[in-house]
């Protein structure tokens, strides 16, 4: 975390190294080599420290009684979840948002796609690179499936179960497949990208799987999925705005099409956590404070494409440069979260342990705020230059970026 690297950093000023101003000479090797056994002392500590704290997590989130409002809430879930998902009759699929050879005939094809590269044409390397990255992201749904199915009394045992919570996976899951496929087919359309290397990238992460650095629990997992499913619409939210000021209206509806499904995926885990607040306040809102100290991590965060070592952290500064997903989206998304499920106003059900929670959670996002002043205010003292970033995406055309 943010707090922890400062305090860090803090500390080493604090003994006097390697602070210019200090009058302390620089360490002898012997006593160099005490400073790094005392670090890697207290990074081993630190862990085994997360590791129980998450044993602690797991052990209360998982007893029987904490399950048990799961499977209690099945009927809920049929009645109140379920509705939000729509039937392929009734879905947009890829093939109406891009050309449609089948359809079009061999001109008819032809024209369009000569029409769509026209437009995408216009389209900066930044926001092309947004675009990748949300698609890389949405690609991997295998992980995101498989995670799913970690959540105890949440999930699709069978692989064809019939409970309300395994037809919602399975649905979701087929949603969101439509997502990724009609993004594939607009960019192999356009004729921008090396296709080649975005689909090594995706290779890779689905490889890789995710870090969600999170119990196994259904309490953390629908935080953590509510949360990114509002992310995820935002992202594709400010695209479609962002493609559409530069000409291309069909790609604009694509994003647009994702970003409404995303919302109604949002609508349906936001409710799931706000029932679970209702069943056990002091599980859930512990569980928010838990994801909040850790973070909510990027599902994409593990991207590679073989040749970038920090491509995740590039293409995250891109889509703040560009405006597709920003810091203050995250913590607008917190604040958004914290009204909706009326975190403030818990009290009855709350152990000492959830009413520090609350308070954490309800302070967290003027904390952050703070946060992104204070490097706003860094940024403009240094006046650092953008640094030119090859993205292999696009042929390993430079994006300028301002970093870290």
């Amino acid at each position: 975390m943010a707090a922890s690297a400062t305090t860090s950093t803090l500390a080493v000023t604090m003994f006097g190294y390697p602070n210019r101003n200090c009058h302390l000479k620089p360490p002898a090797t012997a006593t160099l080599r005490f400073w790094r056994s005392a670090a890697a002392a207290a990074v081993a500590t630190s862990r085994r420290e997360a590791e129980a704290e998450e044993a602690d997590e797991v052990r209360r989130c998982l007893a029987p009684a904490r399950l048990e409002v799961l499977e209690q809430m099945e009927p809920w879930v049929e009645a109140h979840v379920l509705p939000l998902l729509k039937p392929a009759e009734e879905a947009w699929q890829p093939a109406d948002l891009v050309p449609d050879a089948a359809a079009l005939g061999a001109d008819g094809f032809h024209a369009a796609c000569v029409e769509l590269r026209g437009r995408a044409a216009g389209v900066p390397d930044a926001h092309l690179v947004c675009l990748v990255g949300n698609m890389v992201t949405e690609e991997a749904l295998p992980t995101y499936q498989s995670m799913a199915n970690r959540f105890e009394s949440a999930r699709d045992v069978t692989g064809a179960d019939a409970t309300a919570w395994a037809r919602w996976i399975r649905g979701w899951s087929a949603e969101e497949n439509r997502h990724g496929d009609v993004l594939n087919r607009y960019m192999y359309l356009s004729g921008r990208l090396d296709m080649r290397q975005v689909e090594r990238t995706v290779h890779r992460l689905i490889g890789s799987g995710m870090a969600m650095h999170a119990p196994a629990s259904p309490y953390h997992g629908f935080i953590y999925v509510a949360f990114q499913e509002r992310a995820t619409a935002i992202s594709h939210g400010n695209t479609a705005r962002n493609v559409r000021a530069h000409g291309d209206d069909a790609l604009a509806r694509i994003c647009g099409a994702i970003a409404s499904d995303e919302k109604r995926h949002e609508a349906a885990y936001t409710r799931v956590v706000e029932r679970l607040l209702e069943a056990d306040p002091d599980t859930t809102v512990r569980a928010l404070a838990y994801m909040m100290r850790r973070r909510i991590t990027m599902p994409a965060a593990l991207m590679d494409d073989g040749r970038d070592a920090d491509l995740f952290a590039h293409y995250a500064a891109a889509a703040q440069q560009a405006g597709t997903y920003t810091a203050s989206d995250y913590r607008g998304i917190l604040e958004h979260l914290i009204r909706r499920w009326r975190v403030a106003e818990l009290e009855a059900g709350l152990s000492g342990e959830g009413r520090r929670a609350r308070d954490y959670v309800c302070a967290l996002p003027q904390k952050i705020r703070r946060m992104e002043e204070k490097a706003h205010d860094r940024a403009a003292q240094m006046r650092k230059r953008p640094t030119a970033i090859p993205f292999s995406w696009i042929f390993d055309k430079p994006v300028d970026l301002m970093l870290p």
